[in-house]
């Protein structure tokens, strides 16, 4: 018996969402989410790369200075 398609693409979606929150919740930022935002809402501006992308978001989170934010 083959499971239903319709349950397979809701269950994707979900496992989607939650990884994606968790993610979220430890911290570790989307580059895909940003450069899909960036484009929408900013075509004409350049997107950084994935690796400017993740030191953006780490000062962001630490500081420039690599110290704690808390």
């Amino acid at each position: 018996m083959k499971p239903n398609i319709h349950v397979k693409t809701r269950l994707a979606k979900w496992w989607k969402t939650a990884k994606l929150t968790a993610h979220l919740m430890a911290g570790v930022p989307d580059y895909a989410n940003y450069v899909a935002q960036q484009r929408k809402h900013n075509p004409n501006a350049p997107v950084m790369t994935e690796q400017q992308f993740q030191d953006y978001c780490r000062k962001r989170r630490c500081g420039a200075n690599g110290g704690r934010c808390c």
